[in-house]
């Protein structure tokens, strides 16, 4: 599997890189608003090296996937270091392992922009969320409307297979589910990347 391989030699350098970008303010609001609650049960879907985990609160339950052992061996050591239990599985967002109605809420950052099939991953989210759950989406996507620039093409030509599509939109990957967006805030590099709030309704 391409992303497996790939993140594998990303593993021991993505943290210098995600700090480098400044990021972890965009993480901390995506958190936020979650509003999450003692006890909750959160899942972090492409959790790599567990940076939310330095946002997350304490008083909830974490559960982190990720395609990548190596990554989530980083996030294993960042939480023994941090005190923080955490269950961690390596699997495929598209093919979650859990029950429906499984979780609190759902955290999905710098994933849907590097996973095939996203949409899948997306409808998988939507059914481990427990009804008036959130999922917090942190990004780069194109506004609805936007046409990618010749430039912005031929870049994504070369960053696609490396690390990340760069003309993916949110509302096709939604348009199929009861979420609705609750903020969709520009966060970074002037507003490639968002921080988009989205809730399942209650049944």
């Amino acid at each position: 599997m391409w992303n497996r391989l790939r993140y594998t030699l990303w593993a021991p350098v993505y943290d210098a890189i995600a700090r480098r970008a400044g990021f972890d303010a965009a993480r901390r609001l995506s958190i936020e608003r979650l509003r999450l609650a003692p006890g909750n049960s959160v899942l972090i879907v492409g959790a790599g090296t567990g940076l939310d985990l330095d946002v997350l609160p304490s008083h909830v339950h974490v559960t982190a996937i990720d395609v990548t052992p190596a990554m989530l061996t980083q996030l294993e050591r960042r939480a023994a270091d941090a005190g923080r239990t955490v269950t961690t599985r390596v699997m495929d967002a598209r093919r979650l392992a859990f029950p429906d109605s499984s979780f609190d809420a759902v955290v999905m950052h710098l994933i849907l922009a590097v996973m095939p099939e996203p949409e899948r991953g997306v409808r998988e989210a939507v059914r481990v969320l427990k009804p008036g759950g959130r999922i917090a989406v942190f990004d780069k996507f194109l506004r609805e409307g936007q046409r990618p620039s010749l430039r912005r093409r031929l870049l994504n030509a070369i960053a696609k297979p490396l690390f990340s599509d760069l003309n993916r939109r949110l509302g096709p990957l939604i348009a199929a589910t009861p979420l609705v967006i609750e903020h969709d805030t520009p966060a970074a590099f002037g507003g490639t990347y968002r921080v988009v709030t989205v809730m399942k309704p209650d049944e």
